[in-house]
């Protein structure tokens, strides 16, 4: 019973756009019965070459804006396909599918023959990406086209509903870039990728559009804007026919829509431009497609995950780039030098300064890294050196936060910048609070109570630049117990390297004495002491407004510093007596910086970031990343 059904679904699927053609080619017939189609040609062949010239100009650069949806799709998948070879299968996949009708269908097969090096269900979700976001985007700009164009008599309703439609299904795809449906994740297009995909679907009905205007006959009243919509509006009835060509549909549609003109020369310029838009192209891809292809897929380098601690041995790496072994990041490794870099839903993010090489020569790879995944690239926590760099090119700079540096030789509980320090270890000693390292086991157990609490009593872990307890991560830390009548109440854990230690997780129970926080990071200062580490950082706390901020910007850092508990964190650190280093931001422009903050500040908040993935670069430019 089961396979009838699917057999029936199968055949209506195909019987069902055939049936629209032969009702549509028989009403189209009905009313142009007393057109002599003699005529007709004549008026096609009096079509003057400058017209088809134009014309011909026009198609190309529709068929080159539409074919780049293929580019911006493998760029979704990273498949490592190139852009040439991805536009050129792309635009015969369109050539030949909206010809002979089931483009979904031929358009898989033609991308899986023009590309062996992907899986035919590689190739199906390519062309169900180009058609779901190429149909989206038509009916944005159609709604637009049709609230600012002079068109047909059109409930305003309609327009204005289909783009808030779509307005929230872009606040959706930033707000949540991976959807999980049946144990499967679903990657949404980035911004940056949507923008893209609505300039080329413009730039595509536009050319096409003019095409179709310029082989209008002389005298024809009918001004390109005036035009533009009702192409856009028959261009969605043949699209959702499913004819082979949308013959039927799109006629109907054009020839309602101008009731006022003549329809020996409306047809004549349909006809003029079918040949046009869809013969010719349609005769060229299927020459492109009897090419034989390389068996290849172009240019695919993996990253390779898991190389956090070989980098970490090395000198000019921080300590803090330890949160690579749970943040999904990994070690970006080029002919430039060598990055930490975590993807987040709309951004390449790099984290701290590379860890060697130039970051002015790391910015072109950067760049084009992410715009290989649809992303924009932004610069997370570097120093002033960097930053400065980073302005130098050009790149919008912003000022985030300041790092606490403690120099465990110097540090010491003398002079009045330790007072408050000294009276928060009184207050913990009073409780008989006691702070051990252990060597061996790590009470895991106890710990995840005491972290549980915690994140009940705060909101939740933060993650990206900032750790989550997990067994197996806190392993690889150096970690400082609180205890109290033989209870653990809290516990500090640092990234370690021979030349660092950083602050990470801090975790205590409601009922942790005062001065708790205080005993153990100060223990864990002077543990550093003991082991010759040079450095401790106590990371990184929010930047409050400065005096040279505009009165905009200073209520948008108050309101941000005090949501991220940015006074209490500072005179908590302060409290150490800490060399404060500032730390930046930064991003190719203002609107990518924009981006890339807004998306970063939401994954901090997620409790888990997007898995690693391998990157996509261009093999003649970067080698293959090394562990």
């Amino acid at each position: 019973m089961g396979q009838a059904i699917r057999r029936a679904r199968t055949v209506l699927r195909h019987a069902i756009p055939i049936g629209i053609g032969i009702v549509c080619c028989w009403a189209l017939s009905n009313q142009l019965q007393h057109i002599d189609f003699g005529q007709l040609w004549t008026a096609v062949l009096a079509v003057k070459p400058w017209q088809w010239l134009m014309a011909l100009v026009a198609t190309a650069i529709s068929f080159w804006a539409v074919a780049r949806y293929d580019v911006v799709a493998h760029r979704h998948f990273r498949t490592g396909v190139s852009d040439r070879r991805a536009t050129i299968t792309g635009a015969t996949a369109i050539a030949v599918g909206q010809t002979t009708g089931a483009g979904a269908v031929v358009g898989a097969f033609i991308r899986w023959r023009m590309q062996p090096g992907l899986s035919f269900v590689s190739s199906a979700k390519i062309t169900a990406f180009v058609t779901l976001s190429f149909l989206a985007a038509w009916a944005a700009i159609t709604s637009i086209a049709i609230l600012i164009l002079p068109t047909a008599d059109v409930p305003i309703a309609i327009p204005c509903s289909i783009l808030a439609i779509m307005a929230g299904l872009t606040g959706i795809a930033f707000l949540k870039p991976v959807l999980k449906r049946a144990g499967q994740e679903i990657e949404l297009p980035t911004l940056p990728a949507i923008m893209a995909l609505v300039g080329f679907c413009f730039l595509d009905v536009f050319a096409a559009s003019v095409a179709f205007w310029v082989l209008l006959p002389a005298g024809f009243d009918l001004t390109l804007t005036q035009l533009l919509p009702i192409y856009l509006i028959a261009l969605g009835a043949a699209i959702l026919s499913g004819t082979p060509g949308g013959v039927g549909p799109f006629e109907l549609t054009v020839l309602a829509l101008l009731p006022l003109h003549s329809e020996m020369e409306t047809m004549a310029a349909i006809l003029a431009f079918r040949l046009v838009y869809y013969a010719l192209p349609a005769i060229i891809g299927g020459i492109a497609l009897l090419r034989p292809m390389a068996n290849k897929v172009d240019g695919w380098v993996s990253s390779v995950d898991g190389c956090v601690d070989s980098t970490l041995n090395q000198n000019t790496a921080r300590a803090e780039l330890g949160i690579m072994r749970q943040n999904g990041g990994s070690i970006l490794h080029c002919t430039a030098g060598t990055y930490g870099v975590v993807r987040t839903g709309q951004t390449l993010t790099t984290l701290f300064d590379p860890v060697n090489g130039d970051a002015a020569d790391l910015a072109a790879p950067l760049k084009r890294i992410a715009r290989e995944q649809n992303r924009v690239v932004c610069k997370y926590k570097i120093t002033g050196r960097h930053a400065l760099r980073a302005r130098s090119q050009g790149w919008t700079v912003l000022h985030v936060s300041d790092e606490a540096l403690i120099c465990p030789d110097s540090h010491c509980l003398s002079g009045s910048k330790y007072r408050q320090l000294r009276r928060k270890l009184r207050q913990a000693e009073k409780m008989d609070v006691q702070v051990v390292s252990p060597t061996d086991t790590l009470p895991l157990e106890d710990m995840a109570i005491v972290s549980r609490e915690w994140e009940a009593n705060h909101g939740g872990a933060r993650g990206l630049s900032m750790g989550q307890f997990e067994e197996t991560y806190v392993l690889g830390q150096a970690v400082f117990l609180a205890y109290r009548a033989g209870k653990l109440i809290g516990f500090v854990t640092f990234h370690k390297t021979q030349h660092e230690w950083c602050l990470d997780l801090m975790r205590a129970t409601q009922d942790a004495p005062d001065g708790t926080m205080h005993m153990l990071v100060q223990q864990a200062i002077e543990a550093a002491k003991k082991k010759g580490i040079p450095s401790v950082s106590l990371a990184a706390a929010p930047a409050g407004a400065l005096n040279n901020h505009s009165a905009f910007e200073k209520r948008l850092r108050n309101l941000f510093f005090a949501k991220a508990g940015g006074p209490g964190l500072r005179q908590f650190k302060a409290s150490f007596n800490p060399r404060w280093q500032p730390l930046y931001m930064a991003s190719p422009g203002r609107g990518q910086l924009t981006l890339a903050a807004l998306d970063l500040i939401r994954s901090v908040k997620r409790a888990k970031p997007l898995p690693a993935r391998a990157y996509a670069v261009a093999q003649s430019a970067h080698p293959a990343p090394r562990s």
